[in-house]
This record gives structure tokens, C-alpha cells and sequence, in this order.
């Protein structure tokens, strides 16, 4: 009985300590990364793209250690990433600090990937400050893309009223951004137990230091970052009510103009009335006093004043005309120009495809035209060796029945000679026979004289014996030689 009190108290401590751990901290996994371990892992934030698919938001909020997510809102002149507006909604609805990045490209006007960001991305929606991410060189110099990068960062600063963040690894920032951004706030990308060094004496306030996190609710790989020492989301909030000029009231397609000139006017003093009805008042012909011969000095150079700024402003807006129809000229030959070379591309792609189509064909004509040949040759070939089969077919049977008709000759031969011996050795018996009467019949006389040599015939044998014994060789001969 006690053991099973005991158990089932343990059961319960068990059960209150993992409910007590799942109100904690979420532990992250860290997936194919050598540089952590998931025990030593520390990280206060993550970004998200349409990489990551449908967040699950209400599983991902559960990790404490996130007080921030960058999520891609578009990339280059007109992507725009369709998951963006839901991934915002969805973390701010559960107090995540939401931020924003823009993927910068080298292939596309500044001007038109700042209006394309600026089109998705909301000021009052945002709790930290924009993020330009920069990976790319291209073909460009370093002055270039460091021109194009201070191009954007102004168009962003002047818009959302605040410095943006610069994403950037800490090898392409050394080499290629360098001085012009290192009082810009930084965020350095270094997959490594060490600390991203920047050179300038730039200092970086979030850190991604791998790419390889694994969170609840999130299906895909996720990037993970951290804090310098010293910071924290204080440093890259977005405080859209402190701006004095909110970007709300201008439209999202609107591209922000220059800020203008507010340089002091010269104070001018209230005109001296006139008084025209007489009495103590000075005619038109009286001389004036200093302070009226001042205060119209200071309002003809005020109105001169106005008049040069209003000239001045005039040009500017002129100049500021021109050169928007010559970036609008500008971009649309660069358009036309991508359509024509997207045109000839396509033509391209299309006249290889041609081409691929009819090598294919060629070379499927030529196989079917080896296979004809393949097929006649076998045809042939299977032609001759029947005719081969039937030829010798035919000597078989050719030779077989020479050897039946030589089988059937020998026999017929063989039954000849049978009986010619037969008929022989009938003479010769007869013949005996008839001696020994002839001799039984004549007188007692001196026999006959002895053949000395049996091989030689006796002169008075007769010559069937000697043709017996001369046939019985000669058979035999022939015999062996059919055989």
C-alpha cells in the first residue's frame, strides 16, 4: 500500500513539474549546427519569410525568449510576399514586436523597390524600425552599392522619420559597406560561436548567429539572433506617434520629398498707420521718420527675400520635375528595354526550343530508321538462318537416305553373297559328295599325292574353292571400307 501511495505522489510531482515547465521557457532545437548545443542555446529573436509556410502563431508565442520577429515583407521592384500581411496581424495580435525588411536586389531601380516596400509595409503597424537587407553585389562597384544603399537608407529615413536597420554579413559589410553605415543601427549575420568584428569602429546591436533553429509551431528551419551586450529592443523601437510629420497622411505610393529649407526670415516690424484725415498726422510729403524708413528697408528686403526663396523654390520644383521625368524617362527605357530583352529571351528560349524539338525529332526519326534497319536485318538474318536450317535440313535428309539406300545395297549385297556362298558350299558338298561315291565305286588305286603348301591350290581343286577363299578376302575388304 505504501509503494502505491508513493507512486502515484510521484506521479504528480512529475506531472506538476512539466506543467510547471511548459508554462516556462520554450526550449528551441537547434537542427545540423555544430557551433551549439540545444542546453547552451540563447537567442532573443527570429525573422520569418514566406519560406516558413503558415506559422502556427499561437504555439511559436509560447517560447518566451522571442521579444522580437523581422518578418520579409517584399524584395526587389515587385515581389511582395503573400503570407506578410497575416504573419503581421497574427504576431502583434499575440505581443510580439513585429518588424519589417525589405530583400534589396542589384537588377532594379532604388526608387522603385522603395516604393514597392513602402506599398506593403504600414508605419502603424510596425514596432521596430525598418530593416534593408543586403546580400547582393552584382556587377556593381563598391562605390555604387554603397551610393545605392545610402540612396534607400535616405528614402527610408525620410519616410519613417528614423534610421532603418542594415542586415548584412560581417564579411560583406567590411568589404563592401563599410565607414558610410557604421553609425547606422546594424544587423550582422555570422554563423559562428564567435562574435561578428566589424571593422570602422561599427558596432552591431543584433547578431544572427544561425540558420538553423528548429520552433514549435514553425515547420521550416528558422534564422536565430541576439542582443549585443548592452541592448535590447529599446534600441530599434519604432515610435510611430513621436514623428511631428506621420507618414499616414501621405498615400503608401507617394515618394517623400526633400525637406525643405526653414532658414530664419528677417523680423520685420509692424508698419506706422497712416492717418489721411489731418490733425497731427504726417502727410505724404512730410519726411520720414527713421523707424518708417526702416520698416519699409525691412519689407522691401523681406519681399525680396520672398520673391528669391519663391524663385528658388520655383527652380527646385523645376529641377525636381526634370529629374523626375528623366527618372521616369529613365525607368521606362529601362522597362522597355527589360521587355525587349525579355522579348528576345523569350524568342531565344523559344527558337532553342524549336531547335531542341526538331533535334529531338531528327534523332527519333534516326532511331526509328535503325530500329527499320535493326528489324529488316533481323528479318534477313532469321531469313538466311531458315534457309540455312532448311538446306541442311534437306543434306540430312539427302545423306540419310544415301546412307538407308548404301545400308539397303550392302544388305542386298550382303544376301547375294549369302547365298552365293550358300549356293558354294551346296557345289562343293555335292561335289565332295560325288568324289567319295566316284571313289567308293573305282578300284583301290595309290593315292593322290600330299600339297606340300596348303596356300597354293591343288592342281586338281577346283577353282570354286579358290574363289571362295579369294571372295571371303575381298568381302571382308569391302566391308571395311563402308564401314
Amino acid at each position: 500500500m505504501r509503494v502505491y501511495v508513493f507512486s502515484v505522489f510521484f506521479f504528480l510531482l512529475s506531472f506538476l513539474c512539466l506543467a510547471d515547465d511548459a508554462k516556462g521557457d520554450h526550449e528551441v532545437e537547434v537542427v545540423g549546427d555544430k557551433n551549439y548545443s540545444n542546453s547552451t542555446l540563447v537567442y532573443d529573436g527570429i525573422d520569418v519569410s514566406n519560406y516558413q509556410k503558415d506559422i502556427n502563431w499561437d504555439a511559436t508565442v509560447k517560447d518566451s525568449n522571442i521579444k522580437y520577429v523581422y518578418i520579409k515583407a517584399t524584395e526587389g521592384a515587385s515581389h511582395k510576399q503573400h503570407r506578410y500581411r497575416r504573419n503581421v496581424e497574427h504576431a502583434r495580435q499575440r505581443g510580439i514586436k513585429v518588424g519589417s525588411y525589405h530583400f534589396m536586389t542589384t537588377t532594379a531601380p532604388i526608387q522603385a523597390q522603395f516604393e514597392n516596400f513602402i506599398s506593403v509595409v504600414r508605419p502603424e503597424e510596425q514596432d521596430l524600425v525598418p530593416l534593408l537587407d543586403v546580400e547582393k553585389k552584382g556587377n556593381w562597384s563598391n562605390k555604387q552599392l554603397q551610393d545605392s544603399v545610402m540612396k534607400f537608407a535616405k528614402l527610408l529615413e525620410d519616410y519613417y522619420g528614423c534610421k532603418p536597420m542594415i542586415y548584412a554579413s560581417s564579411n560583406y559589410f567590411n568589404n563592401y559597406l563599410g565607414e558610410p553605415f557604421k553609425n547606422y543601427p546594424l544587423f550582422i549575420a555570422r554563423y559562428s560561436q564567435n562574435e561578428p568584428q566589424l571593422s570602422y569602429g561599427a558596432k552591431w546591436i543584433l547578431w544572427q548567429f544561425s540558420d538553423r533553429g528548429r520552433i514549435e509551431g514553425i515547420d521550416a528551419l528558422v534564422d536565430l539572433s541576439r542582443f549585443n551586450k548592452g541592448c535590447g529592443v529599446k534600441d530599434i523601437a519604432y515610435h510611430y506617434n513621436s514623428k511631428p510629420e506621420t507618414p499616414a497622411r501621405r498615400s503608401h505610393g507617394d515618394v517623400p520629398r526633400p525637406k525643405r529649407d526653414r532658414s530664419e526670415q528677417p523680423a520685420v516690424p509692424p508698419r506706422p498707420q497712416q492717418n489721411n484725415g489731418g490733425g497731427n498726422a504726417s502727410s505724404d510729403n512730410a519726411p520720414k521718420s527713421e523707424a518708417q524708413r526702416r520698416g519699409e528697408e525691412n519689407e522691401r528686403r523681406r519681399q525680396r527675400l520672398e520673391e528669391e526663396n519663391r524663385k528658388k523654390e520655383e527652380e527646385r520644383r523645376k529641377k525636381e520635375e526634370e529629374k523626375r521625368k528623366k527618372e521616369e524617362e529613365k525607368r521606362r527605357k529601362e522597362e522597355e528595354k527589360r521587355k525587349r530583352e525579355e522579348q528576345k529571351r523569350q524568342q531565344e528560349l523559344e527558337r532553342k526550343q524549336q531547335e531542341l524539338e526538331r533535334k529531338q525529332q531528327e534523332q527519333e526519326r534516326k532511331r526509328q530508321e535503325q530500329e527499320r534497319k535493326r528489324q529488316e536485318q533481323e528479318r534477313k538474318r532469321q531469313e538466311e538462318m531458315s534457309r540455312r536450317r532448311s538446306n541442311e535440313q534437306a543434306q540430312e535428309r539427302m545423306r540419310e537416305q544415301k546412307e538407308r539406300e548404301a545400308e539397303n545395297n550392302l544388305a542386298a549385297q550382303q544376301r547375294r553373297e549369302q547365298q552365293r556362298r550358300e549356293e558354294l558350299e551346296q557345289t562343293r558338298r555335292e561335289r565332295i559328295d560325288n568324289e567319295r561315291r566316284a571313289e567308293a565305286s573305282v578300284p583301290s588305286t595309290p593315292s593322290a599325292p600330299r600339297n606340300p603348301n596348303p596356300r597354293k591350290p591343288v592342281a586338281n581343286q577346283s577353282s570354286a574353292d579358290n574363289e571362295e577363299v579369294h571372295y571371303d578376302n575381298t568381302h571382308r575388304r569391302n566391308r571395311g571400307s563402308n564401314k
